[in-house]
């Protein structure tokens, strides 16, 4: 699977790149979301049978756009499978109103510190979702 991870973080950025392409993984990182196409172009580059990534994971902090915010530009663009719920920001702070925010876009959440196998479990789930779902027509 393809998996986009989006974090300032050096050490998280490596740390996820490393154990997810251990596990077979194709794993891309960017510290900054705004060099995703998206951002430039305003529009999703992405075929849907040919899509820019399978599963993607993002800090809610970064400098100059958040991942919530970056998250909603992609859901709102139609992004594929991202619309499938093979999102999930990462946070060591979740508030209340973050938690709702994601919870209604269908987003999951992980709590930095997090143990790695809650990341594994996860993107397992997400594999099962895609292979589940048929790309749009």
């Amino acid at each position: 699977m393809r998996i986009l991870i989006l974090d300032d973080d050096p050490d998280i950025r490596n740390l996820l790149e490393t154990a997810l392409t251990m596990k077979g993984h194709q794993v891309k990182s960017l510290s900054d979301p705004t060099e995703f196409p998206l951002l430039s172009d305003q529009q999703c580059p992405c075929e849907p049978v040919d899509s820019c990534t399978d599963v993607l994971i993002a800090d809610i902090v970064m400098p100059k756009i958040e991942g919530i915010e970056f998250v909603r530009n992609l859901k709102d663009e139609g992004c594929w499978p991202l619309t499938l719920g093979n999102v999930a920001i990462m946070s060591g702070y979740l508030t209340l109103h973050y938690m709702n925010e994601l919870n209604a876009m269908g987003i999951n959440y992980f709590r930095k510190p997090f143990e790695m196998q809650e990341i594994y479990n996860w993107v397992d789930e997400c594999q099962e979702r895609l292979e589940k779902s048929e790309p749009p027509s």
